[in-house]
């Protein structure tokens, strides 16, 4: 009886491990600028949430030092920086967000903010996409522009195109001559995984580049990685105010 006791005890007093069955929730961070919002942070006390938050806070601070190197280098009334932050899922497994705008540093044209981070809720790491995606999809050797956490493969680019052709048709051309890098970010709202294509010409990057979504249906069939197909089918997405 007095070992039982002991245990009860010692499972009260440990960290609580990831149930793999809850979704966690958000607390939104102060705007980086007035029209810029921050990544928001993860309520929890996990290690895996502790070690995402050290992420997320971490990106904030890059992004502040990417806006005042961008203000310096700017004209007089030649600097804006707009961006929305959402996460597009909340699951039990795995979390995504997704920064959204457009920020201008004084050149001709405004550049377009498409930027995504997924974590593995029971590790606290970044997603490994060459872990979740079966063979057909993975990575393979590419002549196509490296970018962080960007993945390339012919499939993924064939994806890619067959979805845009039904959204923007007028792409088509541009694609045959591209080698696409992509980032992935899983969507609960949208019921797949979207896709944005990397480092287009800046001519068509706003009106090709994406992102689309591959279905739920589609993505069961290819054999993605099935914990993260039942997030995107039961997690949550959140917008921020």
């Amino acid at each position: 009886m007095k070992s039982i006791f002991i245990a009860f005890l010692i499972a009260l007093a440990a960290p609580p491990a990831w149930a793999g069955n809850v979704a966690p929730t958000l607390r939104k961070m102060p705007n980086l600028a007035k029209n810029a919002e921050a990544l928001p942070m993860l309520v929890g006390k996990t290690k895996a949430i502790a070690k995402i938050n050290r992420a997320l806070r971490a990106a904030n601070r890059e992004q502040l030092k990417d806006m005042a190197d961008c203000l310096r280098d700017s004209p007089q009334e030649g600097y804006w920086w707009e961006q929305g932050v959402d996460a597009p899922l909340l699951g039990a497994s795995f979390v995504s967000f997704f920064r959204h705008g457009n920020v201008s540093c004084g050149g001709a044209h405004p550049n377009f903010i498409m930027d995504s981070l997924v974590f593995d809720l029971n590790t606290g790491e970044r997603a490994d996409w060459k872990k979740l995606l079966p063979s057909e999809l993975k990575e393979e050797p590419s002549d196509a522009p490296p970018t962080p956490n960007g993945v390339a493969s012919p499939r993924l680019q064939a994806l890619f195109v067959e979805q845009s052709a039904k959204e923007s048709p007028e792409c088509q051309e541009e694609f045959a001559h591209q080698k696409l890098t992509f980032q992935l970010w899983p969507d609960a709202k949208e019921k797949g995984l979207a896709m944005h294509a990397c480092c287009l010409p800046h001519a068509v990057e706003g009106v090709c580049s994406g992102p689309v979504t591959i279905s739920l249906e589609r993505l069961k069939q290819l054999g993605v990685n099935a914990a993260l197909v039942k997030d995107i089918e039961t997690g949550s997405n959140q917008t921020q105010d």
